[in-house]
């Protein structure tokens, strides 16, 4: 039995598991928050809202790694 939910995972979440199940456990885990003004020249919001936005998605990212 495996401690990853498997049903419940996209695509790339699966993908992610298998790679964390074939290795040792990673002791960290690194983001790289790039491409938020690029984001928001693209969706003509302001700066500060792209950055926002990749806050909030970088909080829900890391919300589903803990609940796994």
């Amino acid at each position: 039995m495996s401690w990853i939910r498997e049903r419940q995972l996209s695509f790339l979440e699966r993908l992610t598991a298998n790679i964390l199940k074939a290795g040792p456990m990673p002791k960290h885990v690194a983001f790289i928050m790039d491409g938020n003004r690029r984001f928001a020249q693209k969706a003509h919001v302001e700066r500060q809202e792209g950055h926002s936005q990749g806050f909030e998605k970088l909080a829900e990212v890391s919300m589903q790694i803990i609940t796994v």
